[in-house]
């Protein structure tokens, strides 16, 4: 053979097998409903390949007893052996578990990242005594002990591992309803040591993102910050039209840092929840995930200047809380690593200095100020501050309150609002009918739920956690939320940030006021709006809306009663109910109808295989095969695609949440 039959040779199998992994990838995708990527073709095609050069090896090429008529099994011979690789290949590492070429350089050096942070964290932990860490010991005076020196272990190694973790931290410091009380007491005292970013990096971006010389925007600017934390820092300016201002100026090269301790936090929470029994009964896992999205809000700073406009803007609609107030930001000024706002004079409530300047009765003041400002944001408002932890909570010399820090901010639609305000009335009138119908208002029961017995659960719940002498704390919305997830009950995402921000409200207010009764004070905010509501403007006001809301009805009303009685006259009234009506339903009935006929006939090929196989008749097509055979053969190829195809839906399904 010459050099030209050879190169001959090599374009044609080239060409062969560049058309034949086009066709397996169409007949894979279609077959299986599934895109492969051309990795996995290419080793499935090399694979059905070799079994075919193995076969020709076995059978055709020892009896030199070759015939076209074998084409049909050489090619199901391919594709099923290639059909196989693929469908193990999926149960075993799905498609898009493992990174394409091109996303290998990056991912190993984010794995080394975080393999060097692990180990840093690691040691922290080791260093600080953290490990072994059991948060749940016993009620004894030991356990309170280890309680205590486990929790200033966890605050030193917070503080030390910093970035990312010094916020959970704080975080954790007001879920009450998570740690206990000696975790708290460690956890609030909480403090980033962040040295400041220095002034020869923060000039380049301030102007960058200002797009203009620092001096253009501001006459004075210090370089030295008023406060610096893991995530930025905040500078005295002044404007030049003579505003003094806070100048939020986020750490250059910030973001990369954040998602990796992220991306870190997420990873040991799913494995303490998987592996400690503190860890699932704390709901590690949910909490990572929530404070993961609050502080992706909190690094991008056009979310907190949208959150603060849209604050401000409800805030005008209630001069009763003249005594809370948000500061002025300057939309202009604001990029996504700059906040612009005005100065404001005063001390967070995290610093004890603030608290101590006034007195019991000031301070309970100010609790009631704060909640029933909370409350008027989820109820009337729908724009809600939900992270209002005493780091965020400003208390200016003349004793008002100004909202910091509008990273994480809730949203409710009307219709939640109104969910919520039936539960605060029900709970204000003591009617454990009304709150179980206002409560299950909120969700989709399921459809097997035995609605009776929820009903008598959520009952208990209200007597035991919402009676007389009781004093709520956020467990009490803690165990609402467990009771309805004890019975398969999702609650809505929107509601659930409304009871974590009313959650770390709790938590700050027992903090600002020790004696301050949350109980107390959501039941007279509601007789507060129970007696507004029978005012006679008010009662005017609400008929007219209703009035306004049934009006399209009542216009309708008349036409549709004349056809229900003309149709009823002529003996034409007919009651139309559809059957699978749920598209879920049908999903579900046409899958498994799909599964059971690609069943029955992956059996009956196989079994008409069988039946061929040992039949002796047919044509002679070489001397050991027959053409009933060769069919035979093309039937067992049919039935191991089918019956591949119904084990790949099958373990497809147990996958599908």
């Amino acid at each position: 053979m010459n050099t030209t039959d050879v190169l001959v040779n090599i374009v044609t199998v080239t060409v062969l097998t560049v058309v034949f992994m086009i066709i397996l990838t169409a007949f894979v995708r279609r077959i299986l409903g599934v895109h492969v990527g051309l990795g996995r073709i290419v080793i499935a095609g090399v694979l059905g390949l070799a079994a075919e050069v193995g076969f020709e090896s076995r059978f055709v090429w020892n009896q030199q007893a070759y015939t076209p008529a074998l084409v049909p099994v050489q090619l199901g011979i391919i594709i099923l052996v290639a059909v196989a690789f693929l469908v193990i290949a999926e149960l075993l590492v799905p498609a898009g578990s493992i990174p394409r070429p091109d996303q290998w350089i990056p991912g190993l050096r984010r794995r080394a990242e975080r393999t060097r942070r692990y180990a840093e964290i690691t040691n922290i932990a080791l260093r600080r005594g953290l490990l072994p860490f059991r948060p749940n010991a016993d009620a004894s005076p030991a356990g309170s002990a280890e309680r205590r020196r486990q929790a200033r272990a966890l605050r030193g190694a917070l503080e030390d591992a910093g970035g990312a973790f010094v916020k959970l931290g704080q975080v954790l410091s007001t879920r009450s309803d998570l740690l206990p009380v000696e975790f708290l007491e460690e956890l609030s005292q909480l403090q980033e040591r962040v040295p400041a970013a220095e002034w020869a990096t923060i000039r380049p971006l301030l102007e960058q993102e200002l797009g203009r010389a620092v001096d253009e925007v501001f006459t004075s600017f210090e370089p030295t910050p008023l406060a610096a934390a893991s995530i930025g820092q905040v500078h005295r300016a002044v404007l030049v039209t003579g505003e003094p201002v806070a100048a939020k100026v986020q750490r250059p090269g910030i973001i990369p840092l954040i998602e990796r301790d992220i991306d870190i936090t997420l990873r040991i929470a799913r494995r303490l929840e998987a592996s400690t029994e503190w860890g699932r009964a704390l709901g590690v896992a949910e909490l990572a995930d929530g404070f993961a999205d609050s502080l992706r809000d909190e690094v991008d700073y056009r979310v907190e200047a949208a959150n603060m406009a849209a604050m401000a803007q409800t805030q005008q609609a209630h001069p009763e809380n003249e005594r809370l107030s948000i500061p002025k930001h300057y939309p202009e000024l604001c990029t996504s690593r700059i906040l612009v706002m005005d100065l404001v004079d005063g001390r967070t409530l995290s610093d004890p200095v603030a608290i101590a300047e006034h007195s019991e009765a000031e301070r309970a003041h100010h609790a009631s100020t704060l909640f029933r400002s909370t409350l008027t944001q989820i109820i009337d408002d729908g724009t809600f501050h939900a992270d209002l932890h005493p780091g965020n909570i400003m208390l200016t010399p003349d004793g008002q309150l100004v909202l910091l820090d509008f990273g994480s901010v809730g949203r409710l639609d009307s219709e939640l609002r109104k969910q919520i305000a039936g539960v605060l009335l029900a709970f204000y009138r003591g009617d454990s009918r009304t709150f179980a119908d206002a409560l299950l208002a909120f969700v989709e029961l399921p459809d097997d739920i035995d609605e009776f017995q929820l009903r008598r659960q959520i009952g208990a719940f209200m007597s035991n956690k919402l009676g007389p002498g009781s004093i709520i704390d956020v467990t009490v919305f803690t165990e609402m939320v467990r009771l309805l997830s004890a019975n398969r009950i999702a609650m809505p995402s929107e509601l659930a940030s409304a009871f974590r921000a009313i959650a770390t409200l709790e938590g700050t207010l027992r903090y600002l006021s020790p004696s301050f009764r949350m109980l107390d004070e959501a039941a007279e905010f509601a007789r507060h709006r129970v007696a507004e509501a029978g005012r006679p403007d008010a009662l005017y006001a609400t008929a007219k809306d209703e009035l306004g809301s049934l009006l399209p009805i009542l216009r309708r009303l008349p036409e549709r009663a004349d056809r229900i009685s003309g149709a009823l006259a002529n003996g034409r009234l007919s009651l139309n109910v559809r059957l699978l009506a749920d598209h879920r339903d049908r999903t579900l009935i046409r899958e498994l109808v799909n599964l059971l006929a690609i069943t029955f006939l992956a059996g009956v090929f196989g079994l008409m295989a069988a039946m061929l196989l040992v039949s002796s008749g047919g044509p002679q097509v070489t001397p050991t095969l027959t053409l009933f055979q060769i069919f035979g053969y093309l039937l067992v190829v049919t039935s191991g695609l089918l019956t591949l195809k119904v084990l790949f839906d099958v373990f497809r399904l147990r996958r599908t949440p």
